[in-house]
């Protein structure tokens, strides 16, 4: 038997956006072993939801940043370079633009990146909860 998990990602409306297949497992029906997941195998299914699910919030978490909040003018990118992100299921490599603030208001910096507003430190508040248990 073949079992095969798809992540159907939809927007807030409902509608689906994105269909990815998630993993394929061939499952054996004959010796007690095979029967449901095993641990190697719930560990993969977890840490690739769980990759494609941060990915996407971050790419719509940066999306949101990619104009100016004060007048709508779309903000020019400087660079970007990844970061990484502790969680109970893997650490993520994730990719942080460097985005240079609007000429429409006087600022402190004339660069900023977004995803620390986000991710204030790189573990996630799970994982230290986790670990301090």
């Amino acid at each position: 038997m073949r079992v095969k998990l798809q992540l159907v990602m939809c927007s807030d409306d409902g509608h689906e956006e994105t269909v990815t297949d998630v993993v394929t497992l061939k499952k054996d029906h004959r010796r007690i072993e095979h029967l449901g997941l095993t641990l190697a195998e719930a560990k993969q299914l977890l840490n690739t939801l769980q990759h494609h699910v941060l990915q996407r919030q971050v790419a719509m978490f940066l999306d949101s940043c990619a104009t100016c909040k004060d007048c709508g003018a779309p903000l020019k990118a400087k660079g970007s370079h990844t970061r990484s992100f502790r969680t109970l299921f893997g650490t993520f490599k994730l990719a942080s633009l460097r985005l240079y603030h609007c000429g429409c208001k006087r600022r402190k910096t004339t660069t900023f990146r977004p995803l620390t507003i986000l991710l204030p430190a790189s573990v996630a508040p799970e994982l230290l909860f986790m670990e301090t248990k």
